[in-house]
């Protein structure tokens, strides 16, 4: 079941440190195993872990960067997307040891830093992280959330859901970006690919897919922990991508629709959304 708590949760409660290097990676060495529902070819290959050696100086790294440095105070609000509030993180590679969790009665969000006695509240995920702030919007808006990652470049690679109220299992698809015939739609998560040589990059990235213009070629994204700074539109969404259709295939860019680069941009694996709605 995927509303217990997160394995980061749980590494966290045992002193482990496995909270921030999880998602540090190696380069993959080919192309991943074929997984089901999959809209497109070429999905890159699970990177594998990064050295246990190397998790302990990661996480060390990752409490000392909440510390100072912050591009915005961490907590403050930078825009709301179909109800659901984003937060700065301080800055990209700030890990702290506090979780969100969602009441199912209400939809309200608390903060803990030990687990909750109340069966009610749903684990969200790693505070003012992307992806909690992933699945808190899936939570809000469709009542579905997906199982524990360690990293967010690994939900791609998922093949089930759930409902939070039933605990009933779906099934997830995915399109793989430049060879997807189907082009992201409004719910869909988009996923990032690791860098293990950039710390900002380590853990991937998703953003949820909040408004979509086939014509102008825009897909309009909200989320958490990207760049921290105040969004576009802080009543709408984070940041506007563009989109690209090449004979009838998907091309997403990490590109602002006005501009035409970002040096510091990364790279989109796919987007990934229930199997019920290709």
């Amino acid at each position: 079941m995927v509303n217990k708590l997160s394995s980061l949760f749980k590494a966290l409660l045992l002193s482990s440190l496995l909270l921030a290097g999880g998602c540090a990676s190696t380069h993959p060495s080919g192309l991943a195993a074929p997984l089901p529902n999959t809209d497109g070819y070429g999905l890159l290959a699970k990177p594998a872990p990064m050295p246990v050696t190397l998790l302990k100086q990661a996480y060390g790294q990752a409490k000392q960067s909440c510390d100072t440095g912050c591009v915005t105070p961490a907590g403050k609000l930078l825009g709301v997307a179909d109800h659901v509030p984003g937060y700065s993180n301080c800055q990209s590679t700030c890990v702290r040891p506090e979780f969100s969790f969602m009441d199912l009665r209400n939809k309200a969000i608390s903060l803990h830093e030990k687990p909750p006695a109340d069966k009610q509240l749903h684990y969200v995920g790693l505070t003012y992280q992307c992806v909690e702030y992933a699945r808190r919007w899936w939570m809000t808006n469709l009542g579905i959330t997906f199982g524990d990652v360690d990293s967010a470049h690994e939900i791609l690679y998922l093949t089930e859901g759930e409902n939070i109220q039933t605990n009933t299992p779906f099934p997830l698809a995915r399109s793989v970006n430049g060879t997807a015939n189907r082009p992201p739609k409004r719910g869909d998560l988009l996923i990032y690919y690791p860098n293990p040589a950039d710390p900002k990059w380590r853990h991937g990235h998703v953003a949820v897919v909040v408004g979509v213009d086939l014509q102008h070629g825009w897909v309009d994204v909200a989320e958490q922990n990207y760049n921290n700074l105040p969004w576009a539109k802080p009543n709408q969404y984070a940041r506007q991508l563009r989109l690209f259709d090449v004979g009838g295939r998907y091309h997403l860019e990490d590109v602002a629709s006005d501009k035409t680069s970002n040096p510091a941009g990364g790279l989109i694996s796919g987007w990934i959304y229930p199997a019920a709605a290709k």
